[in-house]
């Protein structure tokens, strides 16, 4: 294979410098396993309705994919299907956009039965709403008014079968999303703090999730390797047992299909009592990953959670990153979570953040309700010291979070 051509068009309009945007396209092409040898800019003022581009620029990327004998060509940009039919036959070679690819990465990264549901209805979405174009292009007349041409006869069947399938699995998906619920349920009933880890994709998240709770999930330096919410345990000092949540990453751009079909993944972050917003500062365009990320967070109605920003990679640079005054006003931490850098630092400031939330509690506890009450305790925070007095009555000191200390009494009154 001699990898494909990216034809990268320049968008003066968007605040990031173009090598950033192009940088960022050649990531996508290389987490989807495309192999790009030769590179292509150019700026398109007034897309054509034919081939979108130029035709002198037509007949010059033909030219440059003949010579080299490239296997395909990506675009940055969002053709229309007849233009992207009329490019494929002008050069002889498939043609793919920037969406079309990331819905590529999302099908490599599925692994969960969830996952695979939403990434197959993503890309069929997608494909419907690009059959919509093709209506045209593919009828032909039968040779009468009001008659209907196979073309056209095939773009309605193709229609009704992503249809069916789209519904079959929006069914599979209620069904699977029923069952997740209710292990969310469980999780919120047993009173334990919820942290959600979010950030731009590749930015760290599953790395830091392994470096704190010693899991074990895949991490990658590639983009979307997490899909689905990955949930797990760990006892901080001065709060208790929490459970961290790691989520799907952000982009720029995110193709709405990929919203929709994920948008369930996350919301769950509005569940969140705090919130870990992870920045590769590593990255030259951090600073407008952090402000993906915040617009993604205030869409999904979750701008007012208590939020830490953790700047990740810090072992990746030579001196300490600029930070603009909307990162400032956050409390932020630094940190490696691949060195295990600056994790303490960031587990007490989980804790400053977290402590309006708790409360210290002395509990005088007849023997008959010690182990009712401890283990209503460990659900909502955790003992720090047991005391018996000479009549039996157990003095506990405990941290506990504030909604639970009425139920508390109430249960030691009942």
């Amino acid at each position: 294979m001699s990898g494909g051509l990216l034809l990268f068009v320049e968008q003066p309009s968007v605040s990031e410098s173009q090598e950033i945007l192009l940088r960022e396209m050649l990531e996508i092409a290389r987490s989807a396993g495309r192999s790009i040898t030769c590179v292509m800019s150019c700026k398109v003022r007034h897309p054509f309705s034919r081939y979108y581009f130029g035709k002198g620029k037509v007949a010059e990327v033909g030219t440059v994919v003949a010579e080299r004998s490239l296997d395909f060509v990506l675009t940055n940009v969002e053709i229309t299907p007849s233009q992207q039919r009329n490019l494929e036959e002008a050069w002889n070679v498939p043609v793919y956009t920037k969406y079309a690819v990331i819905h590529e990465i999302f099908a490599r990264r599925a692994r969960t039965a969830q996952g695979k549901i939403k990434v197959e209805l993503a890309r069929l979405r997608y494909e419907l709403s690009r059959l919509t174009g093709k209506g045209v292009e593919l009828s032909r007349t039968g040779g009468g008014i009001g008659t209907r041409g196979p073309g056209e006869q095939k773009i309605e069947v193709e229609r009704r079968k992503i249809k069916n399938r789209i519904a079959f699995l929006t069914k599979e998906l209620q069904r699977v999303e029923k069952q997740n619920e209710v292990r969310k349920a469980f999780r919120k009933k047993s009173g334990v703090l919820e942290i959600a880890i979010v950030g731009y994709t590749n930015a760290g998240k599953s790395t830091l999730l392994n470096a704190l709770t010693k899991a074990d999930v895949y991490a990658a330096d590639q983009m979307f390797a997490t899909l689905d919410p990955i949930a797990r345990k760990l006892f901080i000092p001065s709060v208790g047992e929490v459970v961290f949540v790691d989520t799907v990453g952000f982009i720029r751009e995110m193709p709405e299909t990929i919203k929709d079909a994920f948008r369930s993944t996350l919301e769950e972050i509005r569940d969140a009592d705090l919130i870990l917003e992870v920045i590769d500062v590593s990255d030259p365009d951090y600073s407008n990953h952090f402000r993906v990320v915040t617009e993604t967070l205030n869409e999904i109605g979750v701008g007012n959670c208590p939020r830490i920003l953790v700047l990740n990679k810090i072992d990746l640079l030579e001196e300490p990153p600029f930070l603009d005054h909307n990162m400032r006003a956050q409390p932020h931490v630094f940190i490696s979570a691949y060195r295990k850098i600056g994790l303490e630092n960031l587990l007490k400031e989980i804790a400053r953040v977290l402590q309006p939330a708790l409360a210290t509690v002395r509990l005088e506890v007849p023997p008959e309700r010690l182990a009712l009450v401890q283990q209503k305790i460990y659900s909502h925070g955790y003992i720090r010291s047991c005391e018996a007095l000479e009549d039996g009555t157990f003095v506990l000191d405990c941290i506990v979070q504030r909604d639970s200390i009425a139920k508390l009494y109430a249960l030691l009154a009942s």
